[in-house]
């Protein structure tokens, strides 16, 4: 017989490297099957009609979903929990459906950790580009109040929203009556442009195409945002875009650096270590960095005081032009 202790260590052990639950819910979101669950709801017959499924498979789906807490069944009829509800029905404004979406995309993309572990090579054998942009504004959609709260704006007129994605934060910004341009490539600026025309500041921001590691990203600035970018990059590749940054500024401008914490063990907090092997298969050197690593680079290219401050899921470390 187990001693206690041997029992609560193997029901961690299979917690954490459990999966199924995961691709439930990867599914379900990718067929927006919570967008059908709304009150009254609907019974597995009815659901599988309109998502053009399979009726033994619908079903089972959902009593999965109804085990693990996403839905609840009642007389055979499932509908969505006040989670569900609010999270993963499109429409609602802390909406993360495409974020999941974007997972969905990742989960091929882990599958060949094995091949990435023997060669070092990244494993991108599945992209949607603008599933990751709005999963990217679901995200920070989340954060963008604390952001605001965390970063001194007295004295800023002309911001740069250094590859920017969905322009969440620049939206934001124009909301304060800053003057702001997000740079970011093309194909990621087409959906911007859709969300920010949709949020009526269609007006009040300026784009700039182009490839932010390579081109030129104006001058003249009094705040760059620089929010989750490094981690897609190497030492070398940082350093450079910093010292880029450093160059448009004003005199007494500031860089303002947003990412995931990781301390100097680089293993805690256990999202931040487990997001550089996220790095480790979608790109050729990137991974999470640590605060100090970061406050270094931005002294190294010339700027002054840095400031590093810890906001709820991020870190936001500052530094002025000297």
């Amino acid at each position: 017989m187990k001693e206690p202790h041997e029992i609560k260590d193997l029901a961690w052990l299979r917690r954490i490297s459990s999966f199924a639950a995961s691709r439930v819910i990867l599914t379900a979101n990718n067929f927006r099957i919570f967008d059908y669950l709304v009150p009254p709801g609907l019974v597995a017959s009815e659901l599988a009609g309109k998502i053009s499924a399979d009726r033994r498979a619908t079903e089972l789906i959902l009593n999965s979903l109804a085990a693990i807490g996403l839905i609840e069944k009642k007389n055979d009829r499932f509908r969505n929990t006040p989670i569900a509800s609010r999270y993963l029905v499109s429409g609602k404004p802390a909406y993360q459906g495409d974020i999941l979406r974007h997972y969905s995309s990742l989960w091929d993309n882990w599958s060949g950790l094995d091949m990435v572990l023997k060669t070092g090579k990244p494993n991108r054998a599945s992209h949607d580009h603008e599933s990751f942009i709005l999963g990217m504004h679901n995200l920070a959609g989340l954060r963008v109040k604390d952001f605001l709260s965390a970063v001194d704006l007295k004295g800023v007129r002309r911001v740069l929203d250094l590859g920017g994605g969905p322009g969440t934060y620049s939206m934001a910004l124009a909301r304060k009556g800053k003057e702001v341009t997000i740079m970011d490539f093309p194909e990621t600026l087409k959906i911007a442009k859709k969300l920010i025309r949709e949020a009526g500041l269609g007006k009040k921001i300026t784009f700039l195409p182009g490839d932010f590691t390579r081109g030129d990203i104006g001058k003249g600035y009094d705040l760059i945002l620089i929010s989750q970018i490094l981690h897609a990059y190497d030492e070398r590749s940082c350093m450079a875009m910093l010292k880029k940054c450093h160059t448009a500024l004003h005199q007494g401008g500031r860089a303002v650096i947003q990412e995931f914490p990781l301390d100097e063990t680089m293993i805690s907090p256990p999202q931040g270590a487990l997001f550089a092997i996220n790095m480790l298969i979608n790109t050729t050197g990137g991974r999470t960095y640590t605060p100090v690593e970061m406050s270094s680079w931005l002294k190294r290219t010339g700027f002054g005081d840095t400031r590093t401050t810890f906001l709820e899921e991020t870190v936001l470390i500052e530094g002025s032009k000297k």
